[in-house]
């Protein structure tokens, strides 16, 4: 019967103009404030909370558990949400147009995930998200031009055989943090505040002191897996991978 609800919702958030759509989230529990306005995109969510003078634009696909759009906040056009994951946009957040934002379904993917933008923060356009686990952008953050993609899990093979395991780390990006076109962001990473990343940089560690980072040279890592499973701890959870995560 929720299926059937969730469905019935979605389909009206794709066929109904925004003053009538805005009427049926509203008789079926949704939360929607003053002057909001909603494009013809399926939205399939257990949760729908949308602020004042919040914006969806036309032809997006949203399907996540929750969608809760603050004041002023928006998202453009031709998105991809997809996923068992909770989207939150504070208050005058932006996700832009032509994004692909999505996570593995339960089995694969574990526990709760969130993709979270903090006041004024922004994706652009034509960025690739996976939210196999949390991603947080903070305040006034920009993930800036295009191509840049942000990975919460990855892999790791043995030498010789079939061994291979599944390393999940969330992404945690501070308060005022720019960051340019076609970046790559590995699992486990964390920004602070106030930093800037040069266009085409890998990040692969944290990153704690203020100021400008670029993309540092090629270099070599020693291939062993069992000392890479010695540094990790496992998720002891009937998943299809062997999966770990960065302590």
């Amino acid at each position: 019967m929720r299926k059937v609800r969730l469905l019935f919702i979605g389909l009206c958030t794709l066929l109904l103009p925004s003053f009538l759509l805005v009427f049926v989230l509203r008789l079926f529990g949704g939360k929607v404030g003053k002057n909001v306005k909603i494009g013809f995109s399926f939205i399939y969510a257990n949760k729908i909370n949308l602020g004042d003078n919040s914006k969806i634009g036309h032809f997006n696909l949203i399907k996540n558990e929750e969608v809760i759009l603050e004041i002023k906040s928006r998202i453009g056009y031709l998105n991809i949400l997809k996923g068992p994951f909770k989207l939150v946009l504070k208050e005058r957040a932006i996700i832009g147009n032509k994004n692909y934002i999505i996570r593995g379904a339960k089995g694969v993917t574990y526990g709760e995930s969130i993709l979270q933008l903090g006041e004024l923060a922004c994706i652009t356009t034509s960025h690739h998200v996976d939210v196999t686990r949390s991603i947080t952008f903070g305040d006034f953050t920009t993930l800036a031009g295009i191509n840049s993609q942000l990975w919460t899990h990855g892999y790791y093979h043995a030498e010789k055989g079939e061994d291979r395991i599944r390393i999940d780390g969330e992404i945690t990006i501070g308060n005022n943090v720019y960051i340019g076109s076609g970046c790559i962001f590995n699992p486990n990473v964390t920004i602070a505040d106030a930093i800037h990343v040069g266009s085409g940089s890998v990040i692969s560690k944290k990153l704690e002191k203020k100021g400008m980072y670029v993309s540092s040279g090629l270099r070599f890592i020693e291939n062993d897996i069992e000392k890479i499973k010695s540094k990790l701890s496992k998720v002891e959870l009937n998943l299809a991978d062997k999966v770990y995560e960065k302590k």
